[in-house]
């Protein structure tokens, strides 16, 4: 949790964007760039750090984000273009957090014994994270200005990591029993329920990733904008957390199901125009249903391969997270002087549906690998 709780300065880009517009004389289209950067690094660093984090022990990677961390912080501090940023906050920062963020998944997947309690509260932290840093670093800014504001981030994050380090295990832990399959596919791992988990993870995310670009505009009002971005982000922390004990209670492909419904309930009053209160809880239920999602997902993964694969197998499924959050915001806002934002979200209901089938094609493929041998079914 301390791990995941410090590698989440990427998403709070937007607090810093102010004032390094102001300080480097650029726009806000040449600074969406690191941001743009940050978020291919940091799902490359989930991609390559799950991989890895099979091999080696989460104390060693966790000191390698922390290292990767602290310089991406101290380089954006004393930055005096876009390019050292992008270099800085987008390739170190991203990439060092995104290997943070596979570490602490790694190894809330592997636990023995309430997986799905222990995933909540790991990537429940990430979120809490964000939210407790956002503020945090808008005052620190008032106060001090960017320099030492990134600094005191650094040493302050820095310390954080360091703790984790010390609490994560200091070796790779593989369960010297693996669970019982009653049939044998002759697969390494099942390749079907991992690519309707791929489908179901980029086209569940989908509608809440642009939600939370255009939150403002889906509120209805401009002085509702932080009202709807506070929403979107409790729900996406209440979502993680209540995700983890329900799969433990009912199984991940039962949880996804009730995701899948949730998705298109909460997709539906924005396809028929809501507006104000109605929109917000909307947005609420939206946030609610994507932080579950990122709960539920590697759930089910664990669920599917043995844990010596798990790290590696996540990794390439949270590649449809980022694949998402690149193609969504922009595949929103460029429909919606088309369609409107009801029409976006009309469209994001047969995303949804679509998701939904992916959901039940995972959750009929565990079932058809783990019934036995000449059972009926």
């Amino acid at each position: 949790m301390l791990l995941d709780l410090a590698v989440s300065p990427l998403f709070a880009w937007d607090v810093f964007t102010a004032s390094l517009c102001r300080e480097l004389r650029v726009g806000d289209t040449g600074l969406a760039s690191v941001f743009s950067v940050g978020l291919v690094a940091f799902m490359a660093g989930v991609l390559v750090g799950g991989r890895v984090a099979d091999a080696v022990s989460p104390r060693r990677l966790a000191i390698v984000a922390a290292i990767g961390t602290v310089i991406g912080l101290l380089g954006s501090a004393v930055a005096t273009s876009v390019v050292t940023l992008i270099l800085a906050f987008g390739v170190l920062l991203g990439g060092s957090t995104g290997l943070g963020y596979a570490t602490a998944v790694r190894v809330a997947g592997t636990v023995q014994s309430g997986r799905g309690l222990a995933l909540g509260l790991v990537v429940s932290a990430y979120a809490a994270g964000t939210a407790v840093l956002a503020p945090v670093a808008a005052a620190l800014l008032m106060a001090f200005g960017r320099g030492w504001t990134f600094v005191l981030l650094a040493a302050a994050l820095g310390g954080v990591l360091a703790v984790a380090a010390v609490l994560v295990p200091g070796r790779v832990a593989h369960p010297r029993v693996a669970r019982r399959r009653p049939r044998s596919t002759g697969r390494r791992h099942p390749s079907g329920p991992v690519v309707a988990l791929w489908l179901a993870f980029a086209l569940g995310s989908a509608p809440a990733l642009a939600a939370f670009a255009q939150a403002g505009q889906l509120a209805g009002t401009a002085g509702a904008v932080a009202l709807a971005v506070t929403l979107l982000n409790a729900g996406n922390f209440v979502g993680r957390l209540m995700a983890g004990p329900l799969s433990d209670r009912v199984g991940p492909s039962a949880a996804l199901h009730a995701n899948s419904a949730l998705l298109l309930l909460a997709c539906l009053p924005l396809a028929l125009s809501a507006s104000g209160p109605v929109a917000l809880a909307t947005l609420f239920l939206l946030g609610t249903q994507y932080g579950a999602l990122s709960t539920l997902t590697p759930a089910a993964v664990s669920d599917v391969v043995p844990s010596e694969r798990f790290g590696a197998t996540y990794g390439l499924v949270f590649t449809g997270w980022g694949l998402a959050g690149l193609l969504a915001p922009v595949g929103a806002a460029s429909l919606a002087p088309e369609v409107g934002y009801d029409g976006v979200y009309r469209s994001f209901l047969v995303v949804a549906a679509v998701a939904w089938a992916c959901v039940a094609t995972y959750a009929r493929l565990v079932r058809a690998h783990n019934e036995p041998a000449g059972h009926p079914g």
